[in-house]
């Protein structure tokens, strides 16, 4: 395992690499509030693989946004295209969880990169409303940057503390909740910290219509793997037939565990990607 540093146009980021330095290589990217730690687990199952996974700028070691600005979802597709490119990667299997895999899917969908294969895990495209709701949102995202009612940061007398509360906000075993908080803590005066930039609480200002995604989904051209745990609070296994029928060399996997099942479970996921990969 090594630490590894990329500097794109916007930001300094920060990340982790296993396996082997000459084999295909695995970039990988996490989900929201998540961190690098996030494939720990999945990592050791690709020892034959140049496996690199990401910080997503805000969240992790990776540097957070200026001052006086805030987070746009788009912008996380500029920054994997061009952590992928400051990389020097062609021909790599792109592989994401949750948040990443949405952003994976806006990615892959603009064939900027050589994708050589592409493994989602829990998500297939970010959350969509109707357009008519498009003012709603924006009036609610404006309020709530300009008077943040109370945004503060959280500070925690000890780890088991924040394990306590990363596992009430998902579901996932005591165990991952550890690995993401190893790296997603940091000590403070005040006493221990989480990492991620605070301002990825705020709401977005836009979100996508369907429809939309749709057309990203539609422009995939490499063979996509889509992996969803049966007992996941996200139903995208029901929600978006419409996305899944758009991507043209789509393969669905339903796997036992919740949204972070490929922590969860690592060696069950590892042995499905394997085989999708290798076949």
């Amino acid at each position: 395992m090594l630490p590894i540093t990329i500097h794109t146009k916007f930001h300094s980021i920060e990340g982790i690499e296993w396996g082997n330095p000459q084999g295909t290589p695995i970039l990988a990217f996490h989900g929201w509030l998540d961190n690098a730690n996030s494939f720990a687990p999945l990592a050791k199952f690709f020892s034959n693989y140049r496996f690199i996974s990401i910080d997503f700028p805000g969240h992790g070691k990776s540097s957070h946004k200026p001052e006086n600005t805030v987070y746009y979802f788009a912008e996380y597709a500029l920054e994997v295209v061009s952590i992928a490119q400051a990389l020097g990667l062609d021909d790599f299997i792109l592989m994401a969880h949750s948040m990443g895999a949405a952003v994976s899917t806006l990615v892959a969908g603009t064939n900027l990169l050589k994708i050589k294969k592409l493994v989602l895990i829990e998500s297939l495209g970010p959350l969509t409303n109707l357009s008519e709701s498009a003012p709603d949102i924006l009036t609610e995202a404006i309020k709530q940057i300009l008077h943040p009612r109370g945004k503060k940061e959280t500070y925690f007398p000890d780890m088991e503390s924040a394990i306590g509360v990363r596992m009430r906000a998902g579901d996932m075993k005591k165990e991952s909740a550890e690995i993401l908080m190893e790296r997603g803590i940091e000590k403070t005066p005040k006493g221990l910290k989480p990492r991620r930039d605070l301002r990825l609480h705020y709401n977005s200002f836009f979100r996508y219509t369907e429809e939309q995604i749709v057309s990203f989904c539609s422009r995939i051209e490499c063979q996509t793997l889509l992996i969803l745990g049966d007992k996941s609070g996200y139903p995208i296994a029901e929600k978006y037939k419409h996305r899944k029928d758009a991507v043209k060399h789509l393969t669905e996997k339903i796997l036992p565990g919740g949204h972070h099942l490929h922590m969860d479970s690592p060696k069950e996921v590892a042995n499905v990607i394997i085989d999708f990969l290798e076949n």
